[in-house]
């Protein structure tokens, strides 16, 4: 799909201009939902951070860090194979694809609600904050599909469902001085469950149909294509969210809260970060089959515009509330400088992520997955060693540099590694 291409949602067609004007209508329209669920996430951890004890904003924060592994999760599982079939050509089984979706979501849950219970959560929170995520993963496997078979309109609407739902119910908890952490868990997940509606009758039957596959027809996906893509998504969770989840088990939720300010300040460029592969890995993958390099990188250039934009932005916002509503985020006592220098260092960490993140993509999209899963062994060890030494010896915020040096790996490699696949297919003749 290019900037003059035809940019379907639902049953409605729009012929968008070429140039930069087109990539920006075109990341405009697709990004109109991702930006509507950081705004909604933005303020629900801003209501939470404000009215929730430390301990009760650091297991929220810690169950936002997860989601984002569990939506990675479900599409190196299930998503993945589905937008191969775009380079291949073969049949996907997407009723097996359905069926591991539940499977998926409902260990996913059940995982994060063993960690919640040993981080210290009450019973009652860590069930609503498993479906949560549960839920929430879901939703985000349907939006995908829908992305797929080109029904963005559903995925958009989907995504302005659960944002007005997240802001309208803590919203009015917040005007009636009613935020708890319960009631919060609540309507997170009641605003999830919600948002699956306009995906329409017909996929969930499609979804419950899929129930009576046999679990083990998945194994040939699973040893052809996604156990690559799967190791790929592990070890980069390592890498980018050692600190969530060493922090949060040494140090305490508390300790983890601290970071957890800069992760809410940097969220708008995360979603982005995590929703416009969807869009842009199927066009890279049309691109690939038909042999079009020059197509397939201008598609990563606009992809890197895109993402450099709104990283920007997101600093541009991040400079406005520490400069002039900086009370909106130290409510609860945290220290002005402390904040800044997570927010930094979160900002040099997400500026790294928005030059590597076209590369991945890209490699994801030729079927690369073995070569970014050994990547992704070197980063993760170099991330979880260094982040635990620092945490150790200097604290929290020092282990944020273990971070950033992976996150540098993970570029250098991706990089090198997408040039050298590009030239090699080019001199093959694929250009």
């Amino acid at each position: 799909m290019t900037a003059s291409d035809i940019a379907q949602t639902g049953a409605f067609r729009w012929r968008i201009p070429g140039g930069m004007l087109g990539t920006i209508l075109r990341y405009g329209l697709s990004a109109s939902g991702p930006v509507a669920v950081s705004a909604a996430h933005f303020l629900a951890s801003l209501i939470f951070l404000r009215s929730l004890p430390a301990h009760q904003f650091g297991l929220f924060s810690f169950v936002m860090v997860v989601v984002s592994f569990g939506m990675s999760l479900n599409v190196s599982l299930i998503v993945v194979p589905i937008t191969r079939n775009l380079v291949t050509g073969e049949a996907v089984p997407r009723t097996i694809c359905f069926q591991m979706n539940w499977l998926v979501c409902g260990g996913f849950a059940a995982l994060l609600f063993a960690a919640l219970m040993v981080g210290g959560a009450p019973l009652r929170e860590a069930v609503l904050l498993a479906l949560f995520a549960g839920a929430f993963t879901f939703r985000w496997f349907s939006r995908c599909v829908a992305y797929v078979n080109g029904r963005m309109a559903n995925a958009i609407s989907s995504d302005i469902t659960y944002s007005l739902l997240v802001i309208g119910t803590l919203g009015l908890l917040e005007l009636t001085q009613r935020v708890t952490f319960t009631l919060g868990s609540e309507m997170m997940l009641l605003s999830a469950l919600v948002a699956l509606v306009p995906f329409g009758a017909g996929f969930f039957h499609e979804q419950i149909a899929a129930l009576r596959s046999n679990p083990m027809a998945y194994w040939p996906v699973f040893k052809d294509l996604t156990r690559w893509s799967l190791m790929g998504v592990i070890l980069t969770e390592l890498t980018v969210n050692a600190h969530a989840y060493l922090v949060t088990f040494i140090a305490g939720p508390s300790a983890f809260a601290l970071l957890a300010l800069g992760m809410l300040l940097m969220r708008p460029a995360a979603l982005m970060q995590s929703a416009l592969p969807d869009l842009e890995r199927p066009a890279m993958s049309r691109a690939i089959a038909a042999n079009d390099m020059a197509h397939l990188s201008r598609i990563r250039h606009h992809f890197t515009f895109g993402l450099s934009a709104a990283w920007a932005a997101n600093m541009l916002l991040c400079a406005a509330l520490l400069l002039f509503f900086p009370a909106l985020l130290l409510k609860k006592g945290y220290a002005l400088h402390d904040v800044i220098v997570v927010a930094v260092i979160s900002a040099v960490i997400m500026a790294i992520r928005a030059l590597r993140t076209p590369f991945a993509v890209l490699l994801q999209a030729a079927g690369q997955f073995k070569e970014l899963a050994n990547i992704g062994t070197v980063s993760a060890v170099v991330s979880v060693a260094v982040t635990l030494v620092l945490l150790v010896a200097f604290g929290p915020i020092p282990s944020l540099g273990g971070i950033v040096l992976g996150e540098l790996v993970i570029l250098a490699k991706v990089r090198s590694m997408a040039r050298d696949w590009k030239a090699s297919h080019a001199g093959a003749g694929h250009a």
